[in-house]
């Protein structure tokens, strides 16, 4: 990203932490301050790092992005990431929530992507490079966002425009095929989504299976697939992703906090929020993550 951009996105904050804008899905983060691997939960997002480096695990896979990779999850991730950062070079993103409705309508329109068969691109989450024309786009958003006018006017435009960059991008088959309904890629999104809105009850993989007309076999391999994660370990992650708002956020007790989250052994919560987070329950404070789909 150029200098110009920079400059653009500096007018837009005056602090360390994540700043809203005059557009609601986006956002603009900034730290100086490096931050170690640690947990979090992307949702349908866009990440465009203007300046700095993060590192994002996913199981066994790695991804850096920077200011000449952009990142998209197309549907709901436990991540993990670490941000590299400094007082002379302050990690800084613009971070947009994906409209799904927009996306369907922009991917039935384009001409139609041969779709990728090779097992990098059944991951639930891609990296693309920042072409001339997206980086044209973010400067012209920034600029856009000084005005309130302007936002209201240009802004759904703008955001438009991008996501069709997206959506032609060298990498983009992964998007293609999560929102396309009849794939499996699309159906294991729909469970992802299902459990994400009903984490708290009891979830029985084999009825998540049924409702998406896959067999608990095809299930597991694909959820594993785009996931990296086994339904049951990515339910658990979502549970304690959410306990932890619960606590740090909206100062729950970890009696409540642990039965609200759908477990029903308050030690064993906590067992598995110490292992997951690295400190218990009670010690988990509000943090500065960029996004969180809570």
């Amino acid at each position: 990203m150029n200098k110009e951009i920079i400059k653009q996105a500096n007018t837009l904050f005056d602090k360390n932490g994540a700043s809203d804008t005059f557009l609601n899905d986006v956002k603009i983060y900034r730290t100086d301050k490096n931050s170690p691997r640690g947990p979090l939960i992307y949702d349908l997002c866009l990440i465009m790092v203007l300046q700095g480096e993060k590192v994002g695990y996913l199981a066994n896979n790695k991804l850096v992005y920077d200011s000449s990779n952009y990142l998209v999850i197309p549907t709901t991730l436990p991540f993990e990431c670490e941000i590299v950062a400094s007082k002379e070079n302050p990690f800084t993103c613009i971070l947009i929530s994906i409209d799904k409705k927009i996306m369907y309508e922009l991917i039935d329109s384009i001409s139609k992507k041969p779709l990728c068969t090779s097992k990098k691109c059944e991951l639930g989450v891609f990296s693309d490079k920042v072409t001339p024309q997206i980086e044209d786009i973010v400067f012209r958003l920034l600029k856009t966002l000084q005005s309130k006018e302007e936002t209201k006017i240009l802004g759904d435009s703008l955001i438009r425009e991008l996501y069709y960059r997206i959506a032609i991008g060298e990498h983009s088959h992964f998007l293609h095929k999560m929102f396309l309904n009849s794939n499996k890629e699309a159906k294991i999104a729909r469970a992802l989504k299902n459990i994400h809105d009903n984490y708290a009850q009891h979830l029985d993989i084999s009825n998540l299976a049924r409702e998406e007309d896959m067999s608990v076999s095809s299930f597991h391999t694909h959820f594993k697939k785009i996931t990296s994660h086994t339904p049951l370990q990515y339910i658990k992650k979502i549970r304690l992703n959410k306990a932890k708002d619960l606590i740090a956020k909206h100062q729950y007790q970890v009696n409540d906090t642990a039965h609200a989250i759908g477990y029903e052994s308050v030690p064993q919560f906590s067992r598995d929020f110490k292992s997951y987070f690295g400190y218990p329950p009670k010690e988990a404070k509000p943090s500065f993550e960029e996004y969180s789909i809570f």
